[in-house]
C-alpha cells in the first residue's frame, strides 16, 4: 500500500476541503494564528502550506492595498482552487506551487511568514524552518500553529478505521497530531535560527456536521480518501457504524462538538 500523500491531491479532494474543512475546522483555529501574527498595514506577508487560500485571503485583509501576501503550497490541486477564491477587493496576492523546503523566493522578501496546520505533515521540517527563516527580513516574524493533544473524537476515527480498512491510515490520522506540544514546537523554531520564540496552546470550539457526514468530508478532503474508496463495501460500512457509535457522546443536536486544543508558535528572525 502506498502511503497518502498531500502530494498527490485530486482536485475533488481540494474543493471538497474548501467546501466542508474550511468553514468547519480552518476558520475557528486561525484566528489564534492571527491573533499572535499582529498583521500590520502595508507587511509583506507569505503563507506557506496555504492550501485553498483561507489564511492567505485573512491576512490580505489585515495587510491591506498598500500591504501583499503569497500563498505556497506543494498541492497543484489547492493552489488551482485557491486562484478560483475570490478574495478581498484591492489585495496584493501571489499564488505558486512550491515545496516548502525549497521555496522559489528571494532572501530577506517578506516581513511575516505564516504557516497553519502545515508543519507536521512536512517532510523535512528543519528544511522547510530554514527556507521560511531565509525569506524573512531581519527582523522579519514568524508564527505557526499545529493541532495539539488528539481528541477523543479523532481517536475513536483512528479506531475505526485501523480496525476496517488499513493500519496505515492510522498513522495518517496519528501524523496530523505529531507536534502536539508547545516545547516541541518551541525548540524546532529555536532550532531554525529563530529568536524571542515564544509557544502557548489555545482551544478552538469546533462544530462539525453530522457524525456520518463528518466521517466521510474528512476522510475523503485528505489523501485517504481514494485509498478507503478501494476497500470493500463490508468494511467501509463497518468502519462507518464504529465511527458513528463511537461519536455518540460528542454528538449534540446531530451535530459532533469538539473543543480542541491548538498550539500556537511565534518568533523572530
Amino acid at each position: 500500500m502506498t502511503t497518502p500523500s498531500y502530494r498527490d491531491f485530486t482536485g475533488t479532494a481540494a474543493e471538497t476541503y474548501q467546501r466542508h474543512f474550511v468553514p468547519a475546522i480552518a476558520i475557528p483555529v486561525s484566528a489564534g494564528l492571527l491573533e499572535i501574527a499582529r498583521l500590520q498595514p502595508g507587511e509583506r506577508v507569505l503563507d506557506v502550506a496555504c492550501g485553498t487560500g483561507l489564511v492567505t485571503r485573512l491576512a490580505a485583509e489585515q495587510v491591506g492595498p498598500t500591504g501583499s501576501v503569497t500563498g505556497i503550497d506543494v498541492a497543484p490541486d489547492m493552489i488551482d482552487v485557491a486562484k478560483a477564491t475570490e478574495g478581498p477587493a484591492g489585495a496584493h496576492i501571489e499564488w505558486h506551487v512550491a515545496d516548502a523546503a525549497s521555496l522559489p523566493l528571494p532572501d530577506a522578501s517578506y516581513d511575516v511568514v505564516l504557516c497553519q496546520m502545515g508543519l507536521m505533515f512536512m517532510e523535512d521540517r528543519t528544511a522547510a524552518l530554514a527556507e521560511m527563516r531565509r525569506v524573512l527580513a531581519p527582523g522579519g516574524r514568524i508564527a505557526l500553529n499545529t493541532p495539539g493533544k488528539i481528541q477523543p473524537v479523532f481517536e475513536v476515527m483512528e479506531e475505526a478505521i485501523v480496525g476496517h480498512i488499513s493500519p496505515e491510515l492510522g498513522g495518517f490520522v496519528r501524523a496530523v497530531f505529531s507536534i502536539h506540544d508547545p516545547d516541541t514546537l518551541a525548540s524546532l523554531l529555536r532550532a531554525a535560527g529563530f529568536e524571542d520564540v515564544t509557544a502557548e496552546e489555545y482551544r478552538a470550539r469546533l462544530r462539525l456536521p453530522s457524525p456520518v457526514e463528518f466521517l466521510w468530508q474528512y476522510i475523503n478532503l485528505t489523501p485517504m480518501g481514494p485509498f478507503v474508496a478501494q476497500a470493500p463495501e463490508e468494511a467501509q460500512a463497518a468502519m462507518e457504524r464504529q465511527a458513528v457509535e463511537g461519536w455518540q457522546p460528542y454528538t449534540v443536536d446531530g451535530t459532533l462538538r469538539v473543543e480542541h486544543p491548538m498550539v500556537v508558535a511565534a518568533g523572530r528572525r
